[in-house]
């Protein structure tokens, strides 16, 4: 479609060990292959690749069915897809990252929303969203865990302040006679784990082993479950198109194992159409009720979190129907995945999954280019 490249789109991928040895390397090869069709170069690197002066990455693009390695310019555009929160890679992505806005010859592709919870106090001033907001605090311990199992009927959930994809999170249910206490959730690789003690003692002291020195927020345990006792929440993609404006890319439903307490993909969930699957778990008319509020909440939801954290490019939102009906806002991720809308069965949405990137990246670039001249 467009011979001529206008411009250059850095991933900025996580390392590992591999070749290529960069995470995401499926999503990558799409971006790389389509990027010739909106006439945007796209090329790949990692936090430590980038040239001090930022003058060049040693980064790596995909020709000829193969990824080659080699020096490039510093990309016009970088489009952040690190997804780690710790360590030396942690440290030069956010170093880099740092600069955006001081750069004249480069642009962030879109910031990064901060921690769950400084995104919660945001959205729960939101008054159409409050009805939908699970309640939510900050773990500080054992007397915090204590106090909220306590208000929560016995069971709560913990999740990390900036995790993704399930990993570290912990179901704890407690039996308010024996004192025993059940544990059941997802280790840092996304291991499956299960644990049962006999006093509330063992219970918390495994608790804080397992946390560690990361921040957590508890919220009460939602029975987000279908008929046939499987988790199940509902991702919705929202991307921002080529002319800048913000548009509902898809939607899917996210199924987990039996057993599980978890729907995440990366935990062995599956990925299908919304609508069908809501019209199973309730009747005809609520799923279709459902589907509505769904759009519309997501939709109100990208100009809320820009106003203040500033412009972004993509998000995932991802939402619980409890076994009432009542819907639930889990969790918005500015780094979204997009397997599930890829496998949900929707093709024009799996296309515009991968390509709306590339056709906002296009935006931002002939938006440079007027600038320039």
């Amino acid at each position: 479609m467009h011979a001529i490249a206008i411009g250059t789109l850095g991933i900025m991928c996580c390392s590992r060990p591999g070749s290529p040895p960069f995470s995401d390397e499926g999503y990558c090869r799409r971006l790389t292959i389509l990027g010739k069709k909106y006439g945007i170069r796209v090329i790949v690197f990692c936090p430590a690749d980038a040239s001090k002066d930022r003058s060049f990455v040693e980064g790596y693009t995909y020709k000829q069915s193969e990824w080659r390695k080699d020096r490039f310019p510093f990309p016009d555009i970088v489009y952040d897809r690190c997804l780690f929160h710790r360590g030396k890679e942690f440290v030069d992505a956010a170093s880099l990252l740092s600069e955006a806005r001081f750069a004249k010859r480069w642009v962030l592709w879109s910031r990064g929303l901060p921690g769950k919870w400084r995104v919660y106090q945001v959205l729960k001033k939101e008054r159409s969203l409050l009805s939908h907001l699970p309640v939510t605090g900050i773990f500080r311990g054992n007397e915090s865990l204590i106090s909220s199992l306590e208000a929560f009927d016995g069971e709560v959930f913990l999740k990390p302040k900036g995790g993704s994809q399930g990993k570290n999170t912990l179901y704890i249910r407690k039996d308010p006679k024996s004192g025993t206490m059940l544990i059941k959730g997802r280790d840092s690789l996304n291991r499956f784990i299960e644990k049962n003690f006999a006093s509330t003692a063992g219970g918390l002291q495994w608790i804080r082993q397992f946390t560690e020195n990361r921040e957590y927020i508890i919220q009460p345990f939602l029975h987000l479950y279908s008929k046939n006792n499987r988790p199940f929440d509902v991702r919705v993609l929202m991307q921002k198109n080529e002319k800048g404006l913000w548009m509902r890319t898809g939607m899917a439903v996210r199924e987990g194992a039996a057993g599980s307490m978890t729907s995440n993909l990366h935990g062995g969930g599956k990925a299908l159409p919304v609508l069908p699957y809501l019209s199973e778990q309730f009747e005809a008319k609520q799923a279709e009720h459902m589907t509505e509020i769904l759009g519309q909440i997501s939709e109100t939801i990208p100009p809320i979190l820009e106003s203040h954290f500033g412009r972004l490019g993509e998000l995932g939102i991802d939402f619980g129907i409890d076994t009432k009906g009542n819907l639930w806002l889990l969790e918005v991720n500015s780094k979204p995945g997009r397997t599930s809308i890829r496998h949900a069965g929707d093709p024009d949405s799996a296309v515009l999954a991968s390509e709306n990137p590339l056709r906002y990246a296009r935006y931002l670039l002939l938006r440079q280019l007027r600038r320039v001249n």
